[in-house]
């Protein structure tokens, strides 16, 4: 049966109007796709960011020393920070020389922890960043420096971020302690970067001297096996009088520090050892073969930390950065 025009044109309109239904619907379904899926890559995005580490448990203050268990607790939070950065269990732990954590014990059996103090204010809630905090006992003081060395004898084989005591060898076989587990911030060939304070200046600078006087005598770095595990050696070098007084008289040296040294060095003051020694090389020919062993020894150690150096050169074993 024929349509009649009216008939036509109605349903023209109607098949006309079906399709753009269908288009509209189709953009509509699309747009609504394309949301659902940004929405869905927000989420994600969102969820990636979420990671469960330590925060403060209450508000801390600089200089507070904390534990773990007390001033720190899970939560889950959203952060780009890199996970590496942010304080962990490790941080309260000792650890090898491959900085694996490994157990450490008092007498009594149970386990030993780093203290660890806040260089910051940190409020409840806050991520807590490694840097946030430092070992007692390693916090800055007003008159740390970092001190440039050269003539300190170094192991072949030193590192960045190795620890080292810093000893005095004399020809007649004593050997003292100037400084004890120092962390080497840089190094090259003959050159060690570390941090001190105005005490500990003042006793390299009479070391550097008194080992300059004497024939056979040197200044020499020892590394610690496992650094994570041992204790700071104590310092058993002693300053003549004349520095001792100084050091006493300097107003940069903390009072603290004073008294304790006051206390070894009256009770370990040496009565001119040095000079005594200076004479006896002086008198007493065996002493050359001393120091033509110790410049021997000097010269292998040298070409052989040489060697070693140039193989490490472009990576951050070796060289000053100001970590």
């Amino acid at each position: 049966m024929a349509m009649n025009p009216m008939q036509r044109r109605a349903r023209n309109s109607f098949l006309i109007g079906f399709l753009v239904s269908l288009i509209i619907m189709a953009i509509f379904v699309i747009f609504l796709l394309m949301e659902i899926k940004s929405i869905n890559e927000a989420k994600e995005a969102l969820e990636q960011l979420q990671k469960t580490v330590y925060v403060a448990a209450e508000d801390l203050e600089s200089g507070q020393i904390v534990t773990l268990e007390e001033h720190f607790i899970m939560d889950t939070v959203q952060t780009t920070m890199d996970e590496t950065l942010i304080i962990d269990d490790t941080v309260f732990k000792y650890l090898d020389e491959n900085d694996i954590p490994v157990p450490k014990y008092y007498e009594d059996g149970t386990e030993k922890f780093k203290q660890i103090a806040m260089k910051v204010n940190v409020p409840a809630g806050s991520i807590v960043t490694k840097d946030m905090v430092v070992e007692v006992g390693e916090e800055t003081t007003n008159t740390q420096r970092i001190q440039e060395y050269t003539m300190i004898q170094l192991p072949s084989h030193l590192k960045n971020g190795q620890y080292i005591d810093i000893r005095m060898s004399l020809p007649t076989g004593q050997d003292y302690i100037v400084l004890a587990k120092k962390r080497v911030l840089g190094t090259d060939a003959q050159t060690i970067w570390i941090k001190v304070d105005e005490f500990e200046i003042n006793l390299m600078n009479s070391a550097i001297v008194e080992s300059y006087q004497m024939t056979g005598a040197k200044l020499y770095a020892t590394l610690y096996s496992e650094a994570g595990m041992q204790e700071k050696a104590i310092a058993t070098y002693t300053v003549s009088r004349n520095v001792y007084d100084l050091m006493i008289s300097n107003p940069n040296i903390l009072d603290q520090a004073k008294n304790d040294y006051a206390l070894k060095f009256n009770h370990e003051q040496r009565v001119n050892y040095f000079d005594s020694i200076l004479t006896q090389l002086e008198d007493d020919e065996k002493w050359s073969l001393v120091n033509t062993g110790v410049s021997e020894d000097r010269a292998t150690i040298s070409a052989s930390r040489i060697d070693y150096v140039s193989q490490l050169e472009g990576t951050e074993d070796v060289g000053y950065t100001d970590n």
